[in-house]
């Protein structure tokens, strides 16, 4: 041990410069440990960056990203790295909902959840009838009294077929949960994890002051240079464009990392912050983290950027319901969101500030594979101008077409299950949105993954030290029956029959 300490390169080897990757650094360099990262493209960001677009040379992100209020362990990083301040909150209301021409906004009373969102519900009807509504009572009571552990239970089917088996109308899974399925994890809810999406309900319907945030500055603006900052005065490295070729092994514990360029590079730990593509060509195959790895399947998106000559909308952040016959469900306007930095220019080169910069995802995109460019500009605009008609008699400055293979792994029925824990092998920790953070894939995941695989690595050195914050415990009734409303529950998470609920003792 003594011969390997004294050739160590760095304390810690991070493989991976994504949110994941750079939230670990920073948090094991503020705590004196001198840290390399390897990424192997040529800038840092992963999934969650931003560029200078050609045409316009705007600031664009890989594709528009929500913050919400509720994620402490994203704004906590931000608040160390100085810019959190660069997030504009929404908090008028959640959203907007354009359905079959009306405009539905989506607000929360401060009444104790779950009962915040029944305006909502009475906004609704005039679209959905009563009978309809109400028939998702049974599968919210069910919800609310899930814990973490009884929620998992629901893994192995689809969410569809849970709704559908709690009683839930088709014409209100076919509305509303389709759309919730799309925009919060990215898969349709008749291939989604139930599991996954009642967690997340469970979130929404027990929180009611939740506020979304969207970044005023280019994502990776918001944690990229600063975070390479705060690791290399620390004595560490962020190398870009040097990536992970070969685990290096001593004693059957991974003591360090081969580049695709040959060096050899030592450590006492290395984190594996890498896509689970790239995890997956890195750990060894009987690693049971390397199966779950390489099962999962990466969800594509295309994210549209139009630049107009005018201004067409006061909203921030609107939405449509989503359908395989449409292409985008969410839409932003970054001229209503960043001040002084977007904004299309006229055609002598001047900043138009009056102009409006338009952003759309296109979620799961597998339909628009063989689509042009040109026809999802096209789409983009009928669905802007059903929005708001003044889009019509906009000039359109330019446009760009950003096709991304991943936004997150899919959550498929089995995936929950399978993600895995931090540790995967003596001396090898992960971290990224697709390991076991209780949280879905998302930035927040991805932070909190950081932490907690920063956790690991200094208790492995004896250095007990809190990092990652908790998943948000739901409040008000829905809170109250998880706490007190335990129950026994089967392979597929429903009661067994003849098993009753008792109080907690």
């Amino acid at each position: 041990m003594s011969s390997s300490i004294q050739t160590l390169d760095y304390d810690v080897l991070v493989i991976g410069a994504g949110l994941a990757g750079l939230s670990c650094g920073v948090r094991l360099t503020d705590r004196g440990l001198r840290v390399g990262v390897l990424e192997s493209s040529d800038v840092a960001g992963g999934r969650a960056r931003s560029w200078a677009d050609a045409k316009t040379g705007d600031t664009v992100d890989i594709g528009p990203h929500v913050i919400l209020n509720k994620y402490a362990n994203m704004l906590g990083l931000l608040q160390r790295l100085g810019t959190r301040h660069h997030i504009q909150w929404e908090t008028r209301k959640l959203l907007t909902v354009l359905d079959k021409g009306r405009r539905i906004p989506i607000q929360q009373w401060r009444l104790p959840p779950p009962f915040h969102g029944a305006r909502n519900l009475l906004r609704m009807l005039p679209t959905v009838p009563l009978h309809v509504m109400a028939s998702n009572l049974r599968v919210a009571w069910d919800a609310m009294t899930r814990t973490e552990t009884e929620m998992l239970a629901l893994d192995g089917i689809s969410a569809r077929h849970h709704l559908e088996s709690m009683g839930v109308h088709r014409d209100f899974i076919d509305w509303f949960w389709a759309s919730a399925s799309i925009a919060l994890l990215n898969v349709p809810v008749e291939q989604c994890s139930a599991a996954a999406l009642m967690r997340v309900f469970a979130q929404m319907i027990g929180h009611n002051d939740a506020a979304f945030g969207f970044p005023k500055v280019g994502l990776s603006d918001l944690y990229v240079p600063q975070a390479i900052d705060i690791i290399e005065r620390g004595g560490g490295q962020v190398m870009l464009a040097c990536g992970a070729d070969q685990l290096q092994w001593r004693d059957g514990r991974v003591t360090g990392v081969r580049t695709h360029r040959g060096r050899v590079l030592h450590a006492r730990a290395c984190v594996l912050a890498a896509p689970p593509s790239a995890a997956a060509r890195l750990l060894p195959g009987e690693a049971p983290a390397r199966m779950a790895a390489a099962r999962m399947q990466p969800s594509p998106y295309v994210s549209t950027y139009l630049w107009f000559d005018r201004r067409i909308t006061r909203e921030r952040f609107w939405a449509r319901p989503w359908s395989p016959r449409e292409f985008n469900t969410d839409f932003y306007d970054l001229t209503n969101i960043r001040s002084g930095g977007n904004g299309p220019r006229d055609t002598d080169g001047a900043r138009n500030a009056a102009g409006s910069v338009i952003a759309a995802n296109l979620i799961w995109s597998h339909r628009a594979f063989d689509v042009s460019d040109d026809e999802i500009v096209a789409a983009t605009l009928r669905e802007l101008t059903d929005f708001t008609p003044d889009a019509a008699q906009a000039r359109l400055l330019s446009a760009s077409v950003h096709r991304i293979p991943m936004a997150v792994p899919c959550p498929y029925p089995g995936t929950e299950r399978q993600r895995p824990e931090t540790q995967a092998v003596p001396g090898l920790y992960l971290a990224g949105d697709w390991t076991h953070t209780g949280l879905p894939s998302c930035m927040e995941g991805a932070t909190r993954s950081g932490a907690l695989a920063a956790e690991a690595v200094l208790a492995a050195a004896g250095v007990r030290a809190r990092i990652a914050c908790p998943v948000p415990e739901t409040r008000g009734l829905a809170g109250l029956l998880r706490r007190f409303w335990p129950r026994r529950t089967s392979r597929d998470g429903s009661a067994p029959a003849g098993v009753g609920r008792t109080s907690a003792p």
